[in-house]
């Protein structure tokens, strides 16, 4: 069996900006949660918590709870695709996003995000051949829900759910394609320091089909590694309107994210 790709450092720069900026969703959300104040700050898609959501006094202008949050992000990915009959490809890609976040709920424990993207480079390596990736397309809807508040010694936990597609060109000697869908289903748990600071552990599990030509015949494959378990923190600044966070995942599909938000309140 041929070793996993290891993670190239330094990384080079995402070769694409984001392709679109959601205007607006709905999102429709068959779960309730007692009203209770918010703590947990957040990134975004690809990575982190969701939104922002700290507790805030109550001033002429302000209600105290986010109205929106946009961001923006930047993630590389590392794993292996499975394509039946012993085929397989190792996949390394980056990818960029911007996303809009609001809340579904009073107390801001639940809320929903969209957003868009393009990738903008990467490579599939499958025996002797090397197909480059990109350019893309990706866009994906998601709802996070706070299940624990991280009052006093306990932890924030935060459950997330994903659907996403994307979208790419490959090239070898030919033009061809490539089309991802992946629901993916998580959980977030972190503990914020001093209203600023906030680190934090997550695991995902996931799961799509994967559409792709593969040495000249039309395949439908699916990830070796359908689980992704790491940590990354997140920083609050300016009075808690900016946003950055970094993630690092070690097992399973491998990868890093990084980003900056900035929420409306």
């Amino acid at each position: 069996m041929r070793p996993r790709p290891t993670l190239p450092l330094p990384l080079p720069l995402p070769l694409a900006l984001p392709l679109a900026l959601p205007l607006a969703f709905t999102l429709t959300l068959a779960l309730s949660l007692i009203p209770r104040p918010a703590f947990a700050c957040g990134a975004a898609y690809p990575g982190g918590p969701v939104m922002c959501d700290y507790p805030r006094k109550p001033t002429a202008a302000s209600s105290g709870l986010p109205v929106a949050r946009l961001s923006a992000s930047y993630a590389f990915t590392s794993t292996t695709l499975l394509f039946g009959d012993g085929r397989r490809a190792d996949l390394t890609r980056h990818a960029v996003f911007g996303s809009a976040q609001i809340p579904l709920s009073r107390s801001g424990a639940i809320s929903g995000q969209i957003g868009a993207g393009g990738v903008g480079g990467g490579e599939l390596v499958h025996g002797a051949a090397r197909d480059t990736i990109g350019p893309g397309f990706a866009g994906f809807v998601g709802v996070a829900g706070r299940v624990v508040d991280g009052r006093g010694a306990l932890p924030f936990v935060q459950l997330t759910a994903t659907l996403s597609s994307t979208h790419a060109l490959t090239r070898t000697d030919s033009r061809g394609t490539r089309t991802d869908f992946d629901l993916r289903l998580g959980a977030v748990a972190g503990k914020t320091i001093g209203d600023v600071f906030t680190p934090y552990v997550t695991a995902r599990a996931f799961g799509g089909p994967i559409y792709w030509r593969f040495d000249g015949n039309d395949v439908t494959g699916t990830d070796l590694y359908k689980y992704q378990v790491g940590g990354g923190l997140s920083l609050a600044l300016f009075d808690r309107r900016l946003d950055v966070f970094a993630e690092g995942i070690a097992l399973g599909e491998r990868g890093i994210a990084a980003g900056i938000g900035t929420t409306f309140f």
